[in-house]
């Protein structure tokens, strides 16, 4: 009976480092399968943000939580 749990547990000792061994394997090959290209940007995207805020905006927030 022992010994069928030993070979049991080398068994499943097996078939998880397996799984692990695929995937590590697969993991790597999909970081070296993916493309170089950064991705290009539109002007419009590029544009700087206006850092101003709206303080109407604020002053009704106030108002509402008073």
């Amino acid at each position: 009976m022992k010994k069928r749990i030993n070979e049991q547990i080398l068994l499943m000792a097996i078939l998880g480092l397996t799984i692990v061994v695929v995937w590590i394997y697969t993991s790597v090959f999909k970081i070296i399968d993916q493309p170089d290209e950064k991705p290009v940007l539109t002007p419009q995207e590029t544009k700087i943000i206006n850092p101003q805020l709206d303080q109407e905006v604020f002053d009704e927030l106030e108002k509402r939580s008073n």
